[in-house]
């Protein structure tokens, strides 16, 4: 009998208060914003001494910015400004808005730069492979259709411009996924509202990917935790620290199904049109912005073991890395990276 079982879960824990909140609470440590957004949760904590004349009001700012950013950039919205472009069989110029073409063309960016192992073109495999919008169903897509689909998969058949903001397609079956990069821009936009406010000391997550700035009450730098690459369970393997840096990360081991005892992962690899095989569980990626921190961690997710440590060498990237080697897994992180010793 063929089962399929499907697990979309934020990869990034929060250390020091629960993620899953919803609404406003405020304490004398510090206050918490959260609520759901883009599929998952956000949550907005901002240090004690931080005023917050009106938290609703600040909350309901936040989340006018992720609905528009949703209207933009969702697959799921079916009037979305990527869905109505996906939709459309033209290859003339589609006019968009500004933040979404920024994101495009940082898209494109690292897609050129990690040599197509990111590459939001590959919307069609994503749906072909029951990860997006469209329907599900228990089929594996077989050689020749893959094949098919790849004709119209690659991110050089994708064109930006952001003055008038639009972009082209070559291909009119061409779809773009940005899942992999918007939610990386939704927590630097959301950070730059605060910032824009006058707060300076606040740590913004949206589905494990975040943007800390400031201090935390005790003048201490902001603490998250990296889980291990366990299906099933939740457990922190390593608390990182963070100051007004971005962190994201990408694994195998949440969204996933299983067909026949064979695993897929949503990590699809638009080299090959299918979901990837190798021993890499993990990817951390810490830059400047969450966006750029957030396409990184998927390409190197990508990659593999192997070669994602070597890129990330090659362009000093500060990264963390789980893999499976021998039954076992193992980790290699930059020198840099902020982490700090687990009690036992």
């Amino acid at each position: 009998m063929t089962s399929f079982i499907k697990m979309r879960i934020a990869l990034t824990l929060l250390l020091g208060g629960s993620v899953f909140l919803s609404g406003c609470s405020r304490s004398t440590a510090e206050l918490k914003l959260s609520g759901k957004t883009m599929g998952t949760f956000y949550e907005i904590t901002l240090a004690a001494s931080e005023d917050i004349p009106e938290p609703d009001e600040l909350q309901q700012g936040i989340e006018t910015l992720l609905n528009q950013i949703n209207q933009q950039m969702s697959t799921y919205i079916k009037e979305s400004e990527i869905s109505r472009f996906n939709a459309s069989s033209s290859t003339e110029w589609f006019s968009i808005s500004p933040d979404f073409a920024k994101v495009v063309s940082e898209a494109l960016e690292v897609s050129k730069q990690t040599d197509a192992f990111f590459d939001p073109t590959v919307g069609p495999l994503v749906n072909l492979w029951h990860f997006g919008p469209d329907l599900s169903t228990d089929k594996i897509p077989d050689d020749a259709i893959i094949k098919q689909t790849m004709e119209v998969v690659g991110y050089e058949k994708l064109h930006v411009r952001l003055r008038p903001p639009a972009i082209r397609k070559e291909k009119a079956g061409l779809k773009i996924d940005l899942s992999a990069i918007a939610k990386g821009y939704a927590v630097d936009r959301v950070a730059g509202l605060l910032s824009e406010k006058g707060y300076q000391n606040y740590l913004v997550n949206i589905g494990g990917e975040v943007v800390a700035r400031g201090k935390k009450n005790d003048q201490a730098s902001w603490r998250l935790g990296i889980e291990k690459p366990v299906e099933n369970q939740r457990e922190v393997t390593q608390i990182v620290t963070l100051t007004n840096n971005a962190m994201a990360t990408s694994g195998d081991y949440r969204n996933f199904y299983k067909i026949d005892g064979q695993k897929f992962s949503h990590t699809i690899d638009a080299k090959t049109g299918r979901p990837v095989t190798h021993s890499l569980h993990s990817v951390s990626v810490i830059t400047e912005t969450c966006m750029q921190a957030d396409a990184l961690a998927t390409a190197l997710m990508v990659m593999g073991p192997t070669r994602a440590w070597e890129y990330a060498q090659s362009h000093q990237l500060n990264v963390y890395l789980i893999y499976e080697q021998d039954h076992k897994l193992i980790v290699k992180h930059s020198l840099r990276f902020p982490i700090i010793a687990m009690k036992e």
